[in-house]
């Protein structure tokens, strides 16, 4: 008996030990939410600072000198570093949702505080997207080559709405952790969930049996360049990360297009690209020439070939804009290397 009540005794201290760990763990944790509130504010004033500074700089800069300009053109470039710097400090720090997060998530912000949470949500992507390259290329070659059946014809475009449904919510949330993604590859997703949700109700019909095979040719071709291009730019991520040029190649994804970061070794990767562009405006343009045919009387013939000749021209001016960025930085460096004082 007294073995036993001292036992009791014993799990009542461990218990009593417990509940003071767990009191200093709520109290770090309202330490913890306190500084990261005071940090965000105090980056965001140094945004603003900064901001103001530039905008002081652009307007003497019309009223400045050779000499003073170049000393400007200096300060400029040390801004923009100081820029990086603030922007990595706040990688580590909660950041305000997406709309489209808050309206999913509700008021539960998707920051992760960890380089380790960070990196396992960013692998995980990866995965998700391997696993539905490969079913999308099963699907695809199947409904071109072997079945002809409007049912697995829905049951790949309702896929296509869960993938980019999934696959837009999933980079918001990388956005908000530092992934470095552009802008339009997140709109170009918005555009690809209208264009599979328009597919899906799509009527069975004359027009329908026209266009579906073209459509299977050019998502079995695409689905092999998206593969590829999983495989060279996974591993060209992982020379990137192995390297530590930047701490922002830890938050690299691949795309179905042509970033910044790809310009050393995945040049070869463009024509490819053009190519898909191009059978983009081709399914454009087969789509506008069958709208005028009195068969094809469905709303969804104009709309998606609509939707497919912005995808197309989109996607042309935002490797456009890559292409561009890169001459601008070379031209830049040639000319501050060529006038470098000794």
């Amino acid at each position: 008996m007294e073995a036993l009540y001292s036992d009791w005794e014993k799990f009542e201290q461990d218990v009593s030990l417990l509940q003071e760990k767990h009191k200093l763990y709520r109290r770090k944790i309202e330490e913890l939410t306190e500084t990261q509130e005071s940090l965000n504010r105090l980056i965001n004033d140094e945004k603003q600072t900064l901001s103001e500074l530039a905008t002081r700089f652009k307007r003497y800069e019309t009223v400045a000198n050779d000499s003073e300009k170049r000393k400007l053109s200096g300060m400029t470039e040390k801004m923009k570093e100081q820029n990086n710097i603030l922007d990595e400090l706040r990688l580590w720090l909660p950041q305000k949702n997406a709309w489209i997060l808050t309206a999913h998530l509700g008021s539960i912000r998707a920051s992760f505080l960890t380089k380790e949470e960070k990196m396992k949500y960013k692998e995980e992507y990866e995965r998700f997207k391997f696993f539905f390259t490969m079913v999308s290329i099963i699907f695809s070659f199947a409904n071109a080559f072997i079945v002809d059946s409007r049912i697995m014809d829905a049951l790949y475009h309702f896929l296509l709405v869960w993938y980019y449904c999934t696959a837009t919510l999933r980079e918001h949330v990388l956005r908000t952790n530092g992934s470095k993604i552009m802008p339009w590859w997140i709109a170009h997703h918005y555009i690809s969930i209208v264009v599979s949700s328009v597919l899906l109700v799509w009527p069975e019909g004359t027009c329908y049996s026209m266009y579906r095979m073209k459509f299977f040719y050019f998502t079995s071709y695409l689905a092999v360049i998206q593969l590829m291009q999983y495989y060279y730019q996974n591993g060209h991520i992982y020379r990137l990360k192995a390297l530590g040029s930047s701490p922002h190649h830890n938050m690299l994804v691949t795309v179905e297009g042509f970033q910044w970061w790809m310009w050393r070794g995945l040049t070869f990767l463009i024509p490819f690209l053009v190519s898909i562009y191009l059978l983009e405006l081709y399914n454009a343009y087969t789509l506008y020439q069958l709208s005028f045919l009195p068969e094809c009387f469905e709303w969804q013939v104009p709309l998606v070939g609509f939707l497919f000749f912005v995808l197309a021209i989109g996607n042309f001016l935002a490797l456009f804009r890559v292409i561009t960025r890169k001459f601008q930085q070379n031209k830049y460096f040639h000319l501050t290397t060529k006038y470098k004082a000794p």
